[in-house]
């Protein structure tokens, strides 16, 4: 847009002469091609909007001369973006109007300008997205152009790295080729007669063939092996750039190495901060650096030995050449961009003493613990400035470091020789390749209860048995030594002398558990029962403050209703905090709301509690019944019905036994509370309240 020309436009006035200038009105001129409109309030210029009748483009000057581009909304809302350009809020006059719509090409008189304009101004903003888009899209598809192909070298080098010299010979099972095998080295078929051997799975062979040494494999078609490479080299003049592969080794009917690349990293040379680099994702077939839709990963891997000095150089990575150029000449695995992403000298220098002082599993776990954002944190195992390799290594001893190389440890192993290093004591071989191999580090064992009483080779030995006594070998050590820890927390709370023998070291840890557990349930439920009873208490005299004489009520009833057969019997609740407890113990509604108590006040219903014989205490259903010994509600715990087949008849015998019990004055309050209930049926029908309905009708004995 041609902002100069347009401010040379001279401002338009939107009234005549003699005009009273009062309130927001919009003058409206054609100059350039462009069209202008001029915002003013009271005789006041406000500012300037101008439009391209051509392509759209916009932009705005206010009354300082600053130019923004912003559309017609913002630009005349002058800070109000709740506000909705239309003529009756910004007038304009009739012959701006016309301008205005033949300069849009607009054909319909009463089309609201402002409305118009907006239209074309929004068409032009999401072409110029559009057009910024494909122009973003295209300059990293150059970009993406510009990287070389891998060459074969790499894929040579690559496949010697993770596979070796591994072949296999692979027994074709397909129908009349019994006993021939098939040799990856060369392609060749060969029967097990020319081999000169039994081929047994997993054996070893030589291929007749081609004299290849080959690992007999019988039981599937085809095998594959992947890992991960790095490659990192220079791209141009401006840039280094790091990839990252996956590579898939597969045996079949030859051995063929795939790679596939992921992420590019574009490492910008002259840059001081390592932020100033640029990340590449494959997204569905196409790279982009707009987001990771796919969750593209740098995994631990191969670094590639050429060009490294050449993609490093002159970027904020390049103190890295050296340690790098050396770690890929001797195939060490590691995640190298975790490693770039802390250029620190003394870390620098602490990964070169690991690489060259061959921890090389020490290194690919530290790799791993290296942050994105912080590097590598002080709270991890080695100490990044330290000034010699017992520092570095927290261990003073220099024969457990030289005992951390020689058994390729890592990091779990460092934890545990540092805490043997500050305590002074022995630790086996065993033992740390136990630890290590259950996934046990040091840190899980001074937390745990456990070192309190036994020591690291104890607790293994101890574990293992009740791994395999306890649990039938069927748990990992890991979830016994979990096991191990909630016993001891448990018996910790329940007050037993943990210093006793018998009681940390129990000789069934399985047994001694569930015992702990169902000990430590029945505590909770004790405790449980205890709250709710005070909660019961609270309710109950507030019911009975509320409802007086409730008691006297169900002590006039019990002669009557309490009833006991062979398996059950009926009892009646001697308050209303037995009714509210009886609630809480079977998590029903019981108690909790207040009709049932004003039933009894009315002698409408009663609540009576079913029990087993055999214990007579516990919570098993609660019955509401009418006084003519109509159950209206039978419910166990969460208003279920166990057993109720087996109830019925006991209910139904009881019913018989009410009858016979009941006077006169029983049976006029049978008769009302019969009505009562059809009443409260009726309600529920009205209302539709089908689920509540046909509870109740499934839940109704009426006396037979």
């Amino acid at each position: 847009m041609k902002r100069k020309q347009i401010e040379k436009v001279p401002v338009k006035s939107p009234w005549g002469r003699g005009r009273k200038r009062a309130g927001k009105r919009v003058a409206a001129q054609l100059s350039g091609g462009y069209l202008i409109l001029d915002l003013w309030n009271g005789g006041t210029w406000i500012c300037r909007h101008a439009m391209d009748v051509e392509t759209g483009e916009y932009a705005s000057c206010d009354m300082t001369g600053l130019w923004t581009e912003e559309n017609l909304q913002n630009a005349f809302a002058c800070g109000d973006f709740w506000t909705i350009l239309n003529e009756e809020r910004l007038p304009i006059s009739a012959e701006g109007r016309r301008l205005v719509l033949d300069a849009l090409k607009v054909s319909w008189p009463c089309s609201n300008v402002y409305e118009r304009i907006e239209s074309l101004e929004l068409e032009h903003s999401r072409d110029r997205r559009y057009r910024k888009e494909e122009r973003r899209v295209q300059r990293v598809a150059e970009l993406m152009a510009s990287v070389p192909d891998v060459g074969k070298d790499v894929i040579e080098w690559i496949g010697e790295r993770v596979a070796g010299s591994q072949h296999y010979a692979i027994w074709d099972k397909e129908p009349g080729t019994s006993g021939t095998y098939h040799c990856t080295a060369c392609g060749g078929s060969f029967g097990e007669a020319a081999a000169g051997i039994r081929m047994k799975h997993k054996g070893e062979a030589a291929c007749p063939l081609c004299g290849q040494a080959l690992t007999v494999e019988k039981r599937r078609a085809s095998l594959r092996k992947e890992s991960r490479l790095t490659l990192i080299h220079g791209l141009d003049d401006k840039r280094g750039i790091q990839r990252h592969f996956t590579v898939t080794v597969v045996w079949d009917i030859h051995r063929v190495v795939r790679l596939h690349e992921t992420i590019r990293c574009m490492l910008h040379k002259g840059a001081w901060s390592r932020y100033q680099c640029d990340f590449y994702y494959l997204q569905h077939g196409a790279w982009d650096n707009k987001g990771n839709p796919c969750n593209c990963r740098w995994r631990t891997g191969y670094l590639y030995q050429d060009g490294i000095q050449e993609g490093l150089e002159g970027t904020a990575y390049s103190a890295w050449a050296d340690v790098f150029q050396y770690m890929a000449s001797m195939g060490m695995r590691a995640n190298y961009d975790r490693l770039l992403a802390d250029v620190r000298r003394g870390f620098i220098g602490m990964v070169e003493y690991l690489a060259k002082g061959r921890f090389y599993r020490l290194l690919e776990e530290t790799s791993e613990q290296v942050q994105f954002d912080h590097g590598y944190g002080i709270y991890n195992a080695l100490n990044v400035i330290g000034e010699d390799i017992c520092e570095v290594m927290h261990i003073w001893d220099m024969q457990k470091i030289v005992r951390l190389r020689q058994e390729d440890g890592g990091v779990n192993m460092l934890e545990w020789l540092q805490w043997a290093d500050a305590e002074k004591k022995r630790i086996g071989s065993d033992v740390l390749a136990w630890y290590d191999r259950n996934g046990i580090s040091n840190a899980r064992y001074s937390r745990s209860r456990a070192s309190r009483h036994l020591s690291p080779e104890q607790l293994m030995h101890y574990i293992e048995r009740q791994a395999k006594e306890s649990y039938g070998g069927k748990r990992k050590a890991g979830s016994v030594f979990e096991a191990y820890e909630d016993y001891l927390s448990m018996v910790e709370r329940q007050g037993k002398d943990v210093s006793d023998a018998m009681v940390y070291r129990p000789r069934e840890l399985k047994r001694r558990h569930d015992e702990a557990v169902e000990e430590h349930n029945r505590y909770m439920e004790a405790e449980r029962a205890r709250k709710d009873a005070e909660q019961a208490r609270k309710d109950a005299e507030r019911m009975e403050e509320k409802y007086p004489g409730s008691e006297a009520v169900l002590a006039q009833i019990r002669p009557k209703y309490e009833y006991e057969g062979e398996r059950f019997r009926i009892t009646v609740p001697g308050s209303f905090c037995d009714i509210v407890s009886e609630g809480m113990a079977l998590h029903h509604c019981v108690g909790g709301t207040e009709r049932y108590f004003d039933r009894i006040m009315q002698h409408e219903t009663y609540i009576c509690f079913l029990r087993r014989a055999e214990e007579p205490d516990r919570p098993y259903y609660t019955i509401e019944v009418e006084p003519g010994g109509t159950i209206r509600q039978h419910r166990g715990m969460y208003d279920e019905e166990p057993d109720i087949e087996e109830v019925k008849p006991f209910l139904r015998e009881w019913q018989q036994e009410v009858r016979k019990r009941m006077r006169q004055e029983d049976h006029e309050h049978a008769r009302l509370s019969a009505v009562k209930r059809e009443q409260n049926l009726e309600e529920l029908r009205q209302k539709n309240n089908t689920r509540v309905l046909e509870a109740l009708m499934e839940d109704l004995m009426e006396v037979v």
